[in-house]
């Protein structure tokens, strides 16, 4: 097997981008248990919180219930049971995100569990910024490989990261009315920075062939 030559590359390129919406976990302490459309019905904790955010704007089709949990202690589960609900509430204007978040916390038994961010274009922004990475990777390769005399012959090997996303949204999971914690997690309320802009940086890091080189000493 002939012996690869080879040049590698890493370049990165770079983007501000500015959040237009989010999304938020809110955890709310119940005192009667009731599941699905019920919950928003029949829970009075639900109902009140959902009653004052569509005062505020937000449609009832971006309020979802994500679970409810409760723990019997006589072993019989019943409506006079008390629950944990967890409602995800798209907020699509970040223009109202401040009242939404007053708004959790002036409910007694409403709090913040998790948010993320919502970008505008996002898919598009990622793949100009691979584009651009990829394009920085060959300019590099081949301003190397003509200072070294040798034919660049193509790529072998291409691979990319994507850092300063912080999109995605962990949904709680209850366990003994536990929230486990991951770096991909959004930040919990106690130390909640309002600040909605990131910046996407695209690492490009690519193995690049080259011709051996050939000697004309005489």
């Amino acid at each position: 097997m002939d012996t690869l030559h080879l040049i590698t590359v890493r370049e990165s390129s770079a983007s501000d981008v500015y959040a237009t919406a989010a999304k938020l976990v809110v955890r709310i302490a119940g005192q009667s248990f009731f599941t699905g459309n019920e919950a928003f019905k029949k829970a009075a904790e639900v109902a009140s919180l959902v009653s004052v955010l569509k005062e505020l704007g937000i449609s009832e089709d971006d309020i979802h219930l994500l679970n409810v949990s409760t723990e019997v202690e006589s072993g019989i589960l019943t409506k006079t049971s008390s629950a944990t609900y967890h409602l995800l509430i798209n907020c699509q204007s970040i223009d109202l995100l401040g009242r939404v978040l007053a708004a959790i916390s002036s409910q007694k038994n409403s709090k913040l569990a998790a948010m993320s961010w919502q970008y505008p274009d996002l898919e598009k922004t990622k793949s100009d910024l691979i584009q651009n990475a990829v394009r920085a990777t060959k300019d590099a390769a081949r301003a190397v490989a003509d200072s070294l005399a040798v034919p660049l012959l193509g790529v072998h090997k291409l691979s990319y990261d994507i850092s300063g996303l912080d999109t995605e949204l962990r949904v709680p999971e209850v366990s003994g009315f536990a929230m486990r914690r991951s770096k991909a997690m959004a930040t919990p309320l106690d130390s909640l920075d309002l600040s909605h802009s990131t910046t996407i940086v695209v690492t490009v890091t690519a193995e690049f062939m080259v011709d051996t080189f050939t000697h004309n000493d005489k």
